[in-house]
């Protein structure tokens, strides 16, 4: 589902995106997929967002102004630029815990119930598959269980390098497992002069241990 907005519009979503705990297992595609689904929503200074008690019907994300957030007529906490709420009651089923309102005239980005749902549940579902298959294609892990690859795979955190980033160095102490899901890395080492030598070059589902 695609919700009609501007390319700026879709670029802060995606940048707002980036800083929420919630959405930062997501792959860029995955956080793009959520980015299409939102819809731009605005409210003056006084207007209620979501009311105390009721059913949760969507998440926010506030691009500009600040909202207050009161329960039991009393306020809480105050969300600027980047704040996001509303994710509680849609994740739980739960009636809203808190009641939220325009501190200001401000904009909002917001994502339906029906569509966080459905993304959040898709996207880590399809993350987990993709994770599991990569891991089945590391010659050391075949020998793993169906759900000994699955317990990995959910343990697992994608990292992005640019070209050219050192990814480790040698003689650093060692404590993590890479597996290279896009592109590639060469690894070289120093020798007994202190000179540079390329040793190896890693491509797609090779792997290496830090």
């Amino acid at each position: 589902m695609e919700v009609k907005k501007t390319a700026d519009e879709k670029m802060r979503i995606l940048e707002l995106l980036q800083r929420q705990v919630l959405f930062k297992h997501l792959e860029e595609e995955q956080r793009e997929l959520v980015a299409r689904a939102m819809s731009v929503v605005e409210y003056k200074s006084g207007e209620h967002i979501v009311k105390q008690g009721e059913d949760g019907d969507a998440f926010y994300l506030v691009d500009c102004g600040a909202v207050e957030g009161w329960r039991n007529e009393e306020l809480i906490h105050t969300y600027g630029p980047g704040g996001a709420f509303g994710e509680l009651a849609l994740m739980y089923n739960a009636p809203r815990a808190a009641t939220c309102r325009a501190a200001s005239d401000c904009r909002l980005y917001a994502l339906g119930r029906k569509v966080f749902k459905v993304i959040l549940m898709k996207t880590s579902n399809e993350k987990r598959s993709q994770t599991k298959s990569i891991l089945q294609n590391v010659d050391i892990l075949k020998q793993l269980t169906e759900v000994e690859l699955l317990t990995m795979a959910d343990s697992m955190q994608e990292v992005v390098y640019e070209e050219g980033d050192v990814i480790c160095r040698q003689g650093d102490a060692g404590s993590s497992f890479y597996i290279i899901k896009q592109g590639g890395a060469t690894c070289t080492q120093v020798d007994a002069q202190g000179q540079h030598r390329e040793v190896a070059r890693l491509t797609v589902h090779e792997r290496w241990r830090l």
